[in-house]
């Protein structure tokens, strides 16, 4: 009786450490996305007759193909970048036993915290010939002014790289933190069978975090999808159009504040929510992601029983 009473109050303790999450999550996340729901049938001068016929007004605007070109080339540079080479260094900062790691750890989480529009200013200046610390480099390639390098179709390499660098930081020791859960005994018995670094790496470390790495390149791939901030500053404060409507986070916007389509807007952010809660579902079906939590409650609960 007293096991059982334990595990009602740790419990009741996790449920009320729980409760501000999930009051945010109602409030910030349910409440909108049914407010949209209830949105999308509303009159507008792009959909006189309303209902839901909205979905296939946005997804026949002249725009939407446009920023489906531009998301899916900036996703197809992205997203790999992203998971190959944040898994790369985090398993080479695992194999280093330097002392001075922990400064090399603090390096890589110092770019994370230049984003959005300190970001864009900071990689106009860095691409901007006239400016630029590296225009010696630039200049080899033979650009001189800035309007070589700032045009719409250089967006997608220019706004890949921008968002790797302010994201690949974070990601390097979220996976370096997983590879601290592996069991040393797990890398001894590898070692001891003659398993080299790159086969340790390779074989052991890295099946073993799959899961961490599934959950990445979701997180990833949904943020991407929804790259915002850094066209629309580019076109609004650097260079006037040079990404109108660019993605499609942009062009939900100006269906909403430009067009007053706010029926249109709410359509196309429901459609680019079904990737992300696609993603969410592979996470939690398709991985042990939860499992292992799973397994660990079941094991306390028969042992109390």
């Amino acid at each position: 009786m007293a096991k059982t009473k334990r595990y009602r109050q740790k419990n009741t303790f996790m449920y009320i450490m729980l409760a501000p999450y999930l009051l945010f999550l109602f409030f910030f996340g349910i409440v909108p996305l049914i407010m949209a729901f209830f949105e999308i049938p509303a009159k507008s001068l792009t959909n006189p007759n309303g209902g839901f016929d909205a979905f296939n007004i946005v997804l026949h605007d002249f725009r939407f193909g446009t920023a489906a070109k531009h998301v899916a080339g900036f996703m197809a540079i992205f997203v790999p970048l992203m998971i190959v080479f944040v898994i790369g260094m985090a398993l080479m900062l695992d194999m280093n036993t330097a002392k001075w790691k922990k400064y090399l750890r603090m390096a890589y989480i110092v770019p994370a915290s230049v984003s959005g529009a300190v970001a864009v200013l900071m990689w106009y200046v860095i691409l901007e010939p006239t400016l630029s610390p590296f225009k010696w480099i630039i200049n080899l390639f033979g650009v001189k002014e800035a309007t070589q390098i700032w045009q719409t179709q250089n967006l997608v390499y220019i706004l890949a790289f921008m968002a790797f660098f302010a994201m690949a930081g974070n990601w390097i020791l979220i996976q370096y933190g997983s590879l601290q859960s592996i069991s040393t005994e797990i890398l001894e018995a590898a070692r001891v069978d003659g398993c080299s670094a790159f086969q340790l790496a390779v074989r052991i470390k890295l099946p073993l975090i799959r899961k961490y790495v599934i959950y990445m390149g979701v997180l990833v791939f949904a943020g991407g999808l929804q790259i915002f901030v850094e066209p629309q500053l580019l076109t609004t404060s650097v260079y006037q159009g040079i990404a109108n409507a660019w993605s499609f986070d942009q062009l939900s916007y100006t269906l909403a504040f430009t067009s007053g389509d706010f029926g249109g807007a709410s359509a196309l952010s429901i459609m680019l929510l079904i990737p992300s809660l696609l993603g969410a579902l592979v996470v939690i079906y398709k991985t042990d992601m939860f499992e292992d939590a799973k397994r660990v409650r079941g094991q306390k609960i028969e042992a109390e029983g």
